[in-house]
């Protein structure tokens, strides 16, 4: 199988998650909001102090067609990441100062029953001094990212991806950081950020819809587009919390770099949709739960030699992936 295989489809699989929410802290106390008879406001708040920890769980099932093999390759895929997030300051105009710090990163791999890669942040192995994985994704574990969000809840600015990204990629093979330099840019911060893109513009009740346009920019493989449409099905318990119950739906494309050189490595998505639920806290100003599923046909583009220069031409190879996964994210905690 390809090397460059795994660190597409773990890419792509980050790049397809979204902010979500927790299980203790304030989740564990009973709700004190009471639904109301009309039109409520769903929006995210910071309150100056406030620490919330997150979690997000993916599962992904592939079947990879390649040229010269005779049958599909079958691939399982695991992946989590927990990180907190801890309000600083409060401008006078509404923005705040929120610091993102990785605290858990963790990845398995199956194919064909045999286990390629079980790595986990929180567990030191011998294996991960051999393990690209962990070389490149242990480092994230203790890095810090600072936001600084407008009275929008938009991200105006964004400090440390540059250090992240030095700190990702010291030491490592050049063909092998190309995706990790591409992927972990100040686009992809700003995705894990931007929950506020997914509430509506308005006041909305039960029986309201929304629609919801996302671009994700994916370096020298394109831009990801999702559009969504939200709909506020009803009040609904959740664990302890009173919470909006969201359900969504929508369709996943990709737009090629116009940048992009000739013989570089790209992505298509054909078929992609997706479809889940989420449950907002407005009291507590947080989606504490999120259930996505997604399906998606990818066709990937590389070149059969990888240390070829950019422009030289070359013979190019195309994978055929036919992709499922289920992710899920929740807050952990919010203290």
């Amino acid at each position: 199988m390809n090397k460059n295989l795994l660190p597409v489809a773990t890419l792509l699989a980050l790049s397809l998650a979204w902010v979500g929410c927790n299980k203790s802290g304030k989740l564990a106390e009973p709700s004190t909001f009471t639904t109301p008879s009309g039109p409520v406001e769903l929006k995210l708040k910071w309150p100056k102090g406030e620490r919330v920890v997150q979690d997000m769980d993916l599962k992904q099932n592939m079947e990879f067609t390649i040229p010269g093999q005779p049958a599909p390759v079958k691939q399982d895929m695991t992946m989590g990441q927990e990180y907190g997030l801890t309000v600083l300051s409060e401008s006078p105009d509404g923005g705040h100062e929120v610091e993102m710090e990785f605290l858990n990163a963790r990845m398995g791999s199956t194919m064909g029953g045999k286990t390629l890669l079980n790595y986990d942040s929180s567990k030191s192995s011998s294996a991960d001094k051999t393990n690209p994985v962990a070389a490149i994704f242990g480092k994230i574990v203790g890095s810090k990212i600072r936001f600084f969000l407008n009275a929008s809840n938009e991200v105006d600015r964004i400090e440390g991806v540059d250090a992240l990204v030095d700190r990702l990629t010291s030491g490592g093979q050049a063909d092998a950081l190309t995706p990790i330099k591409s992927m972990f840019n100040e686009g992809y911060f700003k995705q894990m950020m931007s929950a506020n893109r997914f509430m509506p513009h308005k006041a909305v009740q039960p029986g309201d819809t929304w629609p919801v346009q996302i671009e994700f920019p994916m370096g020298a493989m394109g831009t990801m587009v999702m559009n969504y449409t939200f709909t506020f099905e009803s009040w609904q318990m959740h664990g302890k919390r009173n919470c909006a119950r969201l359900e969504f739906q929508g369709t996943i494309t990709t737009k090629p770099d116009p940048n992009s050189k000739p013989a570089g490595m790209s992505m298509s998505i054909l078929d992609g949709n997706t479809s889940g639920v989420s449950w907002f806290d407005p009291e507590i100003g947080k989606t504490i739960d999120t259930r996505m599923n997604q399906d998606m046909k990818m066709v990937i583009k590389m070149p059969m030699n990888p240390r070829a220069k950019p422009d030289a031409a070359g013979q190019m190879q195309s994978m055929t992936n036919q992709m499922n996964q289920a992710i899920t994210i929740k807050l952990v905690s919010v203290k």
